[in-house]
């Protein structure tokens, strides 16, 4: 039978292991004396220095490579989406694009940029898809995690830019004896998403050190439009008008099928559309313009059934090797180094390619105006646009470690990542090709002129990332609580990236693709000091301080102090302050300019048409995206109060509350930031304070041209609310059983209604819930375990819109209604252990089939909070030895 003390003091043991110091037998030391005498000082995410707790000043939530198993998550990506605190704003694997390999992680709702990411205390290299600001989770090998420990506190005081909502170290495994093998697959009731896992892991130790080796498979199919009823393309006259308006009334069907602009005002369906409808798959004939459009009534458009061919969730297939080695050269010195290579392949569908056609002759068969005009056509001679990323990721360290004196450690260590991530499109539109097609009179649809206006497009995203580091801790001075722990450090960083497009991207030649390439450099300098003084025996009060400077934009100091009292053995009170930044990244300094068919609702045009804020839809709009290279750094205070009891045996109670605010936010002015200061009356005013930014109407009200966006620093963010962690266990003459509750309470979500603008709590509003919380239920007994896990996110709205009632654009306010229910998901892991003959499991993710969340029409509401729906029911069977 398990003990629940025992598996947490094995935790304290694996802490210690994992940065490569004798355990000393810390568990049995855990259970037989407490003292710091006699318990081996270990090292916790959030600080340099060594200590005897477990439990700080600051929160640290672990998950164990058990609790992997216990929860059937899939991935590291899937775990970490699903912790409490990665409250909404991650992203996941999205077909078409060339970031569609990509998964992140965002601690409070903050973003995945603010969020820090360490491999084994290290600073992982962002991902070059991403701009090299944030990390891709799915480079990460499952298999070869220890624990993965998530820091809810601000630390850039400790560890520089980036944290600033909270620091997830990933532990990687060490000093593993033995092999072993594992393998799963798993299969969705809905088509698609089908997950195949297979991983192998061994090693040797002796007393002079040890190595391991693990390998690591990971797949998950795509899921394809139309494989969901609410995804696949549909339309309905729903309001009985006997139209069917483009949008408002359809689902994955486009107006970039064969549209024409009317030279008298609106849109017109191609003449032929008739005939495209009868013989070419995918046109499904003619509908009304509809107000999404920009107009009100009159316009036609020939629509395109997109969802009909194309995947909404990419696949990926990744392989990942990891090997590790220390090595005792002597007893006060130690050599430890560290490889890991994964290439990662996604593969995701468009449609064919949806491209403007300018001019379109007087003489074309979809003309029938008798003078040239523009349209939006669906390319469909060319063929279904497929893209296919690999990424390619090496990462590795080598370092010493070593000790002299009574108390005196040190370590330095070189760490080097390569990131190549490569994209290739193939079937999109080459303008070059229409020209020459219309130039020589090449008929569009003959064999010729398709194969002048096919192009495969080509994204090549590098990030080179060094880094140098070198530290010493030690012990000088002493208080009435015992000595003061010291730590000095420095860091020193280098990254170049890189991201290259292809030259006819780059030249706007390409139709239905976009992005311009982005090449740069920095290097960073740090230095780091942190003192730990214990007061009383009952006090212990930290402060750390450190400077960063910036090759590009200059340097930034960050200080914290925190406090731990203790007035018994069985409570904890700790508060903290730190103040932290973010560095503007590489890609909002230096990319080039790259256009982007932006969604934004139009409140100003829907007024001026007498259309209510409520009824006004979103559509795209031509959009030009600079990058500002006068950026300068975000800056941040998280406040963080707690309590941890521990005086019932076997039950542990954490209760913390946070606040943190970000000055100077780096953020793009939208094009639904341009929109809302114009409805407020103040564009005028912001595109004075940013020139260059500009939205700009024609005579008719709609909006003409390309709008240019930027990123400035100005915005502002804040996060409050309350951690809560529970566990508790039950030992008994049935089993054990383990309870663990965990929740994340937001009582503030603070954001910009526009930019510089008044700001707004966003809790409860679409997309923002106000809590997520997580149940597990483990039982024990015997050679079997059942696990049950339960993930629960609160109620959101499904309607927000803008109010600005009174005329003051300083009282603007988004309003939220039509609230959908809590969203719950059931997770099942039953476990049997026969011993030499291995372990089996079988299981259910989202076992009661929760499905997605659909609006009043009936449309899906797409975010990645409730993926879980998407995927559906899915089963899973997996088996694993030990040797």
């Amino acid at each position: 039978m398990k003990n629940i003390t025992f598996r947490k003091s094995l935790t304290a043991a694996a802490v210690a292991a994992s940065l490569g110091f004798p355990a000393l037998a810390v568990a049995q030391d855990a259970q037989e004396d407490s003292s710091a005498e006699q318990v081996e000082r270990i090292q916790v995410t959030g600080s340099r220095i060594k200590r005897v707790d477990l439990e700080g000043a600051s929160p640290v939530q672990v998950i164990t490579a058990e609790d992997f198993n216990e929860q059937g998550r899939v991935s590291v990506a899937d775990a970490l989406r699903n912790v409490t605190a990665n409250s909404f704003g991650s992203f996941i694997p999205s077909s078409g694009s060339s970031a569609q390999s990509q998964s992140t992680v965002s601690l409070l709702g903050a973003g995945s940029d603010r969020t820090l990411i360490l491999l084994d205390g290290k600073r992982m290299a962002g991902s070059p898809s991403l701009g090299g600001a944030s990390v891709n989770l799915s480079s990460i090998p499952m298999a070869a995690i220890e624990r993965i420990e998530i820091l809810k506190d601000g630390a850039s005081a400790v560890y520089g830019s980036d944290a600033i909502a909270g620091v997830i170290n990933i532990i990687l495994k060490k000093d593993y004896e033995g092999a072993s093998f594992s393998v799963q697959v798993g299969r969705p009731e809905a088509d698609g998403a089908d997950t195949r896992q297979l991983s192998f892991s061994t090693g040797i130790t002796s007393d002079k050190g040890s190595i391991t080796f693990v390998y690591d498979h990971q797949e998950r199919g795509a899921i394809f439009d139309k494989a969901r009823e609410y995804t696949a393309p549909s339309m309905e006259d729903t309001n009985g008008d006997g139209l069917i308006s483009i949008y408002d009334e359809t689902v994955g069907i486009s107006y970039y099928g064969a549209t024409l602009e009317n030279p008298d005002g609106g849109l017109a369906a191609s003449a032929i559309c008739g005939d495209l409808t009868a013989n070419v798959d995918g046109f499904v004939g003619v509908l009304d313009q509809g107000s999404a459009l920009g107009g009100v009534g009159g316009g036609e458009v020939c629509g395109f059934a997109y969802a009909g061919v194309s995947a909404n969730q990419a696949s990926t297939n990744r392989d990942s090797v990891m090997t590790s080695a220390q090595y005792d050269i002597n007893e006060n010195l130690e050599l430890f180094a560290r490889g890991m290579f994964s290439r990662n392949d996604s593969f995701g569908r468009y449609a064919p390619p949806a491209a403007p056609w300018d001019g379109v002759p007087a003489d074309s068969e979809h003309n029938s105006f008798g003078e040239p005009v523009d349209g939006y056509f669906r390319w469909h001679e060319i063929g279904n646009r497929d893209g296919e990323v690999t990424d390619y990721q090496q990462d590795y360290m080598v370092g010493l470690r070593g000790y002299f004196g009574e108390t005196a450690e040190w370590e330095v260590s070189y760490h080097k990542a390569r990131l190549d991530y490569r994209s290739v499109g193939r079937y999109y539109l080459s303008y070059a090709g229409l020209y020459t097609n219309e130039y020589f009179d090449i008929p569009l649809g003959s064999e010729e002129g398709v194969d002048n206006m096919r192009s495969t497009i080509y994204t090549e995203n590098v990030n080179d990332f060094e880094h140098i580091s070198a530290g010493i801790g030690w012990s000088f001075g002493e208080l009435s609580g015992g000595l003061i722990q010291h730590y000095f450090g420095g860091e020193f960083y280098d990254q170049e990236f890189a991201s290259k497009y292809d030259a006819q991207s780059e030249a706007g030649l390409i139709g239905g693709s976009a992005g311009n390439s982005a090449v740069g450099q920095r290097d960073t300098t740090a230095f780091f000091y942190e003192a730990s003084l214990p007061v009383t025996d009952q006090i212990n009060v930290s402060a750390a301080y450190r400077w960063d400077d910036y090759s590009d934009f200059g340097s930034q100091g960050t200080p914290s102090v925190k406090a731990e009292y203790r007035p018994n053995e069985d409570l904890l009170i700790r508060a903290s302050w730190s103040e932290g930044f973010r560095a503007p990244s590489l890609s909002e300094l230096l990319a080039s300019t790259s256009f982007s068919a932006t969604f934004a609702t139009d409140y100003v045009a829907c007024r001026d048409n007498g259309i209510a804020a409520a009824d006004c839809p979103e559509r795209q709009f031509d959009n030009l995206i600079e990058s500002n290279k006068n950026l300068g750094p975000e800056e941040s205070t998280y406040i963080n109060v707690g309590a941890v009891y521990s005086g019932i045996d076997n039950l542990s109670i954490k209760v913390d509350y946070f606040d943190l605010e970000v000055d100077n936010v780096i953020s793009e002015i939208t094009v639904q930031s341009l929109i809302n200061a114009e409805y407020g009356g103040v564009l005028d005013q912001l595109e004075s304070n940013y020139p260059g930014v500009q939205l700009n109407r024609a005579p008719d009200g709609s909006v003409e041209g390309d709008v240019i966006t930027r990123s400035e620093n100005g915005s502002f963010l804040s996060r409050k609310g309350f951690d809560v962690d529970v566990e508790y266990g039950i030992e008994s003459d049935y089993g054990l059983f383990e309870v663990g509750l965990v929740t994340t309470y937001l009582t503030e979500t603070g954001e910009d209604v526009y930019f510089g603008g008044p700001t707004q709590d966003f809790t409860n509003g679409p997309g923002t819930p106000e809590w997520r919380s997580q149940l597990t239920l483990n039982y024990f007994v015997g050679d079997f375990s059942i696990n049950w896990n339960t993930d629960a996110i609160a109620s959101t709205a499904e309607d927000s819109v803008l109010d600005i009632a009174d005329g003051n654009p300083e009282n603007f306010r988004y309003a939220f209604s039509n609230h959908n229910g809590t969203y719950i998901t059931h997770n099942l892991n039953l476990v049997y252990d026969a011993g030499n003959i291995g372990r089996f499991n079988i299981g259910a993710r989202n076992l009661f089939d929760k499905g997605v969340i659909k609006d009043d029409a009936g449309f899906w509401v797409d975010d990645t909070l409730y993926n879980a729906g998407h995927i559906g029911r899915e089963f899973y069977a997996g088996y694993s030895i030990d040797f």
